[in-house]
């Protein structure tokens, strides 16, 4: 047992007030709170990093007692395996036939500690493992999203990992960055909190630049210009702030705020964000969120890329199919009905949609033709139906920043790297 880990907590902060049964009330909120393995593991001893795993549990347990529906997005089962397992991290990593069974010696031995600590706690709490597939499977989102509100019903806290034993490579979320995103998406949380080892987004790497500044609020992700180069990389996994970006994205899309934010600080991090007070990096929601299919297009896997003139840009974003004629570029390989990115003349994202012809299709007249040629001027690439804003417009859109560096620095054990320190060139 690790109750003697768990010291009693109590807060008197106004978003924590609320009915202490488990149960919903009418001012609760669901909250998706995603920690990565640095801040669950000791790497260089070798053991779990129980003083902040059982502070992380008291945090999860007081909200849900205050009537808020939290999910827990948990990495850290890979690196728990290396630790039961006795080995040591090396300079490669390792084989993704080796990572799938390292994750499923270390997940129930992670759980164990969860279930254990939440016990304690007087909290109860299910295991949920997820794969990109199950997700892009409108069936299987449906049944997934029914398991998450029976879950919220009976008063229990989900607990989510990728299932890694059984996820190909091809269709894996990649980072739980990206999973928790998805599922805050499917959840339809209000909160999306990034737990780290540093406390926000930076203009640069502030451990190498004294003159990087921390950005409080991100309004418009794109002036950002993000999704360039991931500074990120371990040997066990991925991630880096580029991974938080894309995750922001993806969860701001869905009307959910989303807050990168210090782990070590998280018993009152995550409380004052709730109160609305600063804390980390704030990426606002979409004014207008993502509903129904919509929503699910964003757990959709995304095959390659488009880019538009500036009529197809104007199309998708007012709501509006997207035709052939308006494409100018095509990258990757995608088939019918396959997930792409909508990407503007300068290469920043515009919406992600299912695409009506494949990549090589559209890609062979680009390279030998005119697409007038072949296709009418009414011929949908994209339906309006099958597209998803991402480019999101906020309350108000005044933050623009130009010129952001990424960093993401090397974790030793990370199944999605939390060693973080800025945004991209």
């Amino acid at each position: 047992s690790v109750s003697f880990c768990v010291a009693h907590w109590t807060t008197t902060t106004g978003a924590m007030s609320g009915e202490s049964n488990g149960h919903t009330n009418a001012a609760s909120s669901v909250i998706v709170i995603k920690v990565g393995t640095s801040s669950l593991l000791k790497a260089a001893d070798g053991c779990l990093h129980l003083s902040q795993l059982c502070a992380l549990c008291e945090t999860v347990s007081q909200l849900s007692r205050a009537g808020h529906r939290v999910v827990l997005v948990s990495s850290g089962a890979v690196g728990a395996g290396m630790i039961k397992m006795g080995i040591t991290p090396g300079p490669v990593k390792p084989t993704l036939a080796k990572k799938q069974a390292l994750a499923a010696i270390g997940q129930p031995h992670l759980m164990r500690y969860y279930e254990d600590i939440f016990n304690t706690l007087g909290v109860k709490c299910a295991q949920v493992l997820l794969t990109l597939e199950n997700l892009s499977n409108r069936t299987q989102y449906g049944k997934a999203k029914n398991t998450f509100d029976e879950l919220f019903e009976m008063g229990v806290v989900p607990v989510v990992n990728e299932n890694d034993t059984v996820a190909v490579e091809e269709l894996k979320f990649g980072d739980n960055d990206t999973l928790s995103a998805k599922v805050a998406a499917l959840v339809e949380a209000k909160y999306l909190f990034l737990l780290t080892d540093v406390d926000g987004l930076y203009t640069a790497n502030p451990a190498s630049d004294p003159n990087a500044k921390k950005i409080d609020v991100v309004e418009d992700i794109n002036a950002l210009d993000v999704d360039v180069n991931s500074g990120a990389g371990s040997n066990v996994g991925t991630g880096g702030m580029v991974t938080k970006l894309t995750a922001a994205r993806i969860a701001c899309a869905a009307g959910c705020q989303t807050i990168i934010c210090l782990a070590s600080q998280q018993e009152t991090a995550i409380v004052d964000a709730i109160a609305g007070k600063q804390v980390g990096t704030k990426f606002l929601a979409a004014k207008r969120s993502a509903r129904g299919k919509k929503r699910w297009l964003l757990s959709v896997p995304v095959k390659g890329n488009v880019w538009v003139d500036e009529h197809g840009a104007k199309a998708v974003l007012s709501g509006m199919a997207l035709m052939v004629v308006n494409c100018t570029k095509v990258q990757g390989n995608f088939g019918v009905q396959e997930g792409l990115v909508i990407l503007d003349e300068n290469g920043a994202e515009l919406a992600r949609g299912l695409a009506n012809y494949t990549s090589s299709a559209i890609g062979d007249v680009l390279q030998h033709g005119d697409l007038r040629n072949e296709f009418e001027d009414d011929e949908p690439f994209v339906h309006s139906n099958n597209v998803i804003v991402t480019n999101v417009e906020t309350l108000a859109k005044s933050f623009v920043l130009h010129q952001i560096t990424t960093y993401g620095s090397v974790g030793d054990l990370d199944s999605d790297n939390d060693s973080d320190a800025g945004g991209a060139a």
